[in-house]
């Protein structure tokens, strides 16, 4: 049987200590944590409060504000307190990062998610981001969202930004962070304004969402689809299923970041390396790095 943990002392430098009455208070998303019996337990050096997780494959750790929950699964990792599938989230992060290590504003009431990966199979190569990218929209869409992968990393709802996914190796563990909107996204202002992707989030007006059992939600469809079909996928398999979940396929997009900056082209595909297929007149491309936007 799963457990959820709730990391009941202060790690200094990356997390405080907190309580599900504390945690409760940060947003109304929590309140479920009340509703729960919490036992304290010592793990290592560190003090927990637990409660189990029935029928559930991994487990979580939930943190009050921490600097953010890649810094607390490196911590974990290190005292080798996380498995395959097992989570931190944290209730806020003061130093989110999302991709090219830009800061990831991050109020209460959303996901902040770091989940330990295999590091084997298609996660063993540059096709990682991709398939938790394909793990985690065909998840969303099973919880009735429209879901799509923007390459290379970012997750997007009836086409706007929702979240988006960081992965970091470390000693041979792989983490991948991720970040939902749930009950709240930046405001237009906050974002990079000539080629930024609107923002959006979870929940419709005055509604809120139990945060944990939406993350359990989604780790329990993401753990079930990797192992029931993405494992038995070859790689052609994979890319066509990534391909059918690929945000503005067939359309121009605008390309940023890349050797191919400032030019436009036509989303043809994903290569068998995980780069993008672009169409720019009679000529097909691939790009590896870099961002994209709809074509003005």
């Amino acid at each position: 049987m799963s457990t959820c943990f709730i990391i009941n002392q202060a790690i200094p430098e990356i997390c405080s200590d907190t309580t599900p009455a504390k945690i409760a208070n940060s947003h109304t998303g929590w309140n479920s944590l009340l509703d729960r019996r919490w036992l304290p337990t010592q793990q290592h050096k560190f003090s927990f409060l637990a409660d189990d997780l029935p029928h559930f494959p991994a487990n979580i750790f939930i943190s009050g504000v921490c600097s953010s929950t890649l810094d607390v699964a490196r911590i974990f990792n290190e005292q080798e307190l996380l498995d395959e599938w097992d989570s931190i989230l944290g209730t806020r992060q003061q130093s989110g990062r999302g991709q090219l290590r830009r800061g990831w504003d991050s109020p209460e009431g959303n996901i902040y998610a770091a989940l330990r990966l295999p590091s084997t199979g298609f996660f063993a190569n540059e096709l990682g981001s991709l398939v938790i990218g394909f793990l985690l929209a065909k998840a969303l869409q099973e919880l009735g969202y429209n879901a799509r992968i923007k390459w290379p990393n970012d997750i997007l709802v009836d086409d706007r930004k929702v979240g988006g996914i960081l992965l970091e190796e470390r000693a041979g563990k792989l983490m991948a962070g991720i970040g939902i909107n749930v009950h709240s996204h930046p405001p237009a202002e906050q974002l990079r304004n000539e080629w930024a992707v609107p923002a959006g989030c979870l929940c419709k007006k005055e509604q809120t969402l139990p945060i944990l059992q939406v993350w359990q939600t989604l780790v329990d469809y993401m753990h079930f689809c990797y192992n029931a079909q993405v494992v038995q996928y070859t790689t052609a398999k994979l890319i066509s299923s990534v391909e059918k979940q690929l945000a503005w396929l067939g359309r121009e997009v605008w390309i940023h970041g890349s050797d191919l900056i400032n030019r436009s082209g036509r989303i043809m595909g994903i290569s068998e390396d995980g780069g993008l297929k672009l169409r720019q007149k009679d000529e097909e491309k691939i790009i590896h790095n870099g961002s994209i936007s709809l074509h003005p």
